[in-house]
């Protein structure tokens, strides 16, 4: 046994010497993660400054209060009619949906009317708008001034020289997720991939091409022996492009890990091994190393757009988003972003990592049952 491992270990550390020494792997592997990480960094780490989603609760029923606040809407919400509009208005069925939209980005912020807004007094028509947003939201400053100029106009127009109508905003109880949380957590399932897929599927072609798979085939190491090394050594090479990828993310764009460090590690150690699965199924089956890069494209490509990486799952067709439930990079997707965003346990990620395990099984069957050793 001592034996076996100390070969295992040594195989590992020579297979991961090589791949140091390849530029190539090196940048698609390290080097281009790094590289979006900037790019999306810089683009996401400001809100937008063109338009601003937010649901709207009006609670006002009788007049001039409703007369008056729907009047304030449809000034601001971009509609076919109203193409200036700034805000873009999201609708929910429940208050918990939209609180929810509300911590998971897709919206700004909650503008809430109360039934009172309006009311006559003795200098006229008055009320309070509610600006409901998270903590740390920056979108929420330029939104309230917008409806305060929008109610100093309307002051204006009844001749009030002070202010009747005027904005309250309050802080959601649940932090929000910035533009950059999504788009992190989205680099870390791609950054995973991009080892599991591209790794194995163009590692082992390289070997065939060599004679050095057709040599280890001969030799005392079993092919156990070969394919865990490989896997030892990609690991490696993973904690390096990861302990870059967090300190650009601390240091450089002030994120901040919501959830526990070592349900992320096993969290992600298990994606790793089945997307493994999916690189060692190509790698084995492809004569090539050109054969290999084009399926891993094909492969790749539909995995990373239809798993929600790069663009949010909720935003799809209702007939596509069933589909997407069941490809594999989708719980890796879903399970890093609950735990690096929302604080997620092990335990609540039990369906995520059922799905893993199922395409665990299917995923190395596959590659054990297609491997070509020349």
């Amino acid at each position: 046994m001592k034996r076996y491992i100390h070969t295992t270990l040594f195989l590992a550390f020579s297979q991961f010497k090589s791949l140091m020494r390849n530029y190539v792997y090196l940048f698609f592997m390290i080097g281009l993660p790094l590289l979006f990480l900037g790019v999306f960094g810089m683009l996401y780490s400001s809100p937008s400054t063109s338009s601003w989603k937010i649901s709207v609760i009006n609670e006002t029923k009788d007049q001039p209060g409703k007369e008056i606040s729907e009047s304030i809407l449809k000034g601001l919400i971009k509609t076919d009619e109203n193409k200036d509009g700034v805000f873009e208005e999201k609708t929910y069925d429940t208050a918990e949906k939209r609180e929810d939209a509300l911590v998971r980005g897709e919206i700004d912020a909650i503008i809430k009317i109360p039934e009172n807004f309006g009311e006559i007094s003795s200098v006229g028509p008055t009320g309070q708008i509610e600006v409901i947003h998270s903590p740390d939201s920056k979108s929420a400053q330029i939104i309230s001034g917008v409806l305060g100029n929008v109610l100093e106009k309307v002051d204006e127009a009844t001749g009030r020289q002070k202010a009747k109508f005027t904005i309250k905003t309050t802080e959601n109880s649940k932090k929000g997720l910035k533009n950059f949380d999504y788009v992190f957590a989205g680099m870390i399932a791609y950054t995973l991939m991009t080892f599991g897929l591209m790794g194995l599927s163009n590692a082992v072609p390289e070997d065939k091409k060599s004679g050095a798979l057709k040599r280890i085939h001969a030799s005392p190491v079993s092919p156990a022996q070969y394919l865990l090394a490989y896997g030892i050594a990609f690991f490696v090479m993973a904690i390096i492009a990861f302990t870059l990828m967090f300190a650009m993310a601390i240091y450089v764009f002030d994120w901040k890990m919501a959830g526990s460090w070592l349900n992320f590690v096993i969290f992600a150690t298990l994606s790793l091994m089945m997307l493994f699965g999916t690189g060692l199924a190509i790698g084995g089956w492809a004569k090539d190393e050109k054969q290999a890069s084009a399926l891993s494209n094909v492969v790749m490509f539909p995995l990373m757009f239809l798993s929600g990486v790069f663009i949010p799952r909720f935003i799809m067709p209702e007939f596509l988003l069933k589909f997407t439930d069941f490809v594999p990079l989708t719980p890796v997707n879903d399970g890093i972003r609950l735990i690096v965003t929302e604080n997620y346990e092990l335990w609540q990620l039990l369906p995520q990592i059922g799905v893993i395990g199922v395409w665990m099984i299917i995923l190395y069957a596959i590659a054990f049952k297609v491997f070509r050793w020349e």
